[in-house]
């Protein structure tokens, strides 16, 4: 009876590629010998399943001609595999192969990639920032203690006057490879060079100041532009600046993130600055010039006559300057007229003259009234 590569994986004929992988993995897992529930010859049909539907070109002609296909003028599958369910994966017959990242650790020797350190660690840190700083940026210096490289070699790990050479144990390929003899054939695997820590490389002579590490924990003060118009949250990065990468590779990035002051006149709108000036019924009705504080010193800001509580005035740029280009946002600031909870009886005069001369009601208390009257 004609096997179902499909059934065996456990997938439908419009499986994607990544599907088939998935399930493949699953199943080898699931069936693997050396596992105490696993089952030889189901991890063989699971293989060879994977080897037709992993290939598009095969997987094509298994599904127009089915499990045996030679008439399609390809390989007929679904044969003898002389005791290596792997053959497919090795070129030119042979039977020695590296599965690589789709079997992993399933195998009792842990196929392991090799641990290159090639970069440093990045590192986080807050920042505190003014009010005005974060609108017209600045410079400051920063103190960490972090992993740094080593002063005395530089960073190689070498003490003065050596070397750094190749590792003898990998021959600098910064990992050892060995071969399994299974009843699959010869497994593969490599596993991280423990002298060099897969780096390919030893120093001749360690440092005695980091023991030919490279690195070393220690202070270091660096000094941080801020870009003129950064906001609160943001994020800065600094590039170099993390951990140091061990024996000379690259070091991490030092992320900043941004934590800005509130001010006491203004808020902040994107690039704009908002803010909300008290005027009088008396300048809201004549009209005034007004003294504005604002960021870049005082300035003159003309009310027109009638003007009504809650009118915007824009001052053109004179906001935050815009993130990393030219240009500024603008002051946007907000007329409130402020009616006086208390009145001198001269005022009190004076507005109900106001009123009746425009011919508005107003409601006084009469008692008051008179007394107000009787004083002049």
């Amino acid at each position: 009876m004609a096997k179902d590569y499909y059934d065996i994986l456990g997938v439908s004929k419009t499986s994607s590629g990544d599907d088939i992988k998935r399930a493949f993995r699953k199943k080898a897992h699931e069936h693997h010998p050396d596992k105490g529930a696993g089952n030889a010859e189901k991890f063989k049909e699971v293989n060879e399943a994977y080897q037709v539907l992993s290939d598009s070109q095969k997987r094509q002609q298994y599904d127009q001609y089915g499990q045996t296909f030679s008439a399609g003028g390809g390989p007929a599958y679904g044969g003898d595999y002389g005791g290596n369910p792997f053959g497919g994966f090795a070129d030119g017959g042979g039977v020695e192969f590296d599965l690589g990242d789709i079997f992993g650790d399933l195998f009792g020797g842990r196929q392991q990639r090799t641990d290159r350190r090639s970069r440093g660690i990045d590192l986080e840190m807050g920042i505190n920032l003014t009010f005005e700083e974060a609108v017209f940026g600045v410079e400051k210096k920063l103190t960490l203690e972090k992993q740094d490289a080593c002063k005395t070699c530089g960073g190689n790990g070498a003490e003065a006057g050596s070397k750094v050479i190749t590792c003898p144990k990998c021959h600098g390929q910064g990992q050892i490879r060995t071969t399994r003899r299974t009843i699959f054939g010869n497994i593969a695997s490599a596993v991280s060079c423990d002298r060099c820590n897969g780096m390919g490389k030893i120093p001749e002579v360690p440092c005695k100041t980091c023991s030919g590490n490279g690195v070393l924990r220690q202070e270091k003060t660096i000094s941080v532009k801020i870009p003129a118009g950064i906001d609160d949250g943001q994020r800065i990065r600094v590039q170099g600046e993390g951990e140091a990468g061990y024996r000379g590779s690259s070091s991490g990035d030092l992320y900043l993130v941004v934590r800005v002051s509130a001010h006491k006149e203004f808020v902040r709108d994107g690039f704009n600055l908002l803010k909300e000036l008290p005027v009088s019924f008396t300048q809201a009705a004549l009209g005034a010039k007004i003294i504005v504080k604002t960021l870049d010193g005082d300035i003159e800001l003309k009310i027109p006559a009638g003007t009504q509580s809650g009118t915007v005035f824009k001052i053109k740029g004179r906001g935050v300057h815009h993130l990393n280009s030219s240009g500024r946002g603008d002051i946007l600031i907000t007329a409130r007229v402020i009616v006086p909870k208390k009145l001198s009886k001269k005022e009190r005069e004076l507005l109900k003259q106001l009123a009746d001369e425009r011919g508005e009601a107003v409601e006084v208390d009469q008692s008051l009234w008179d007394s107000i009257k009787d004083s002049f």
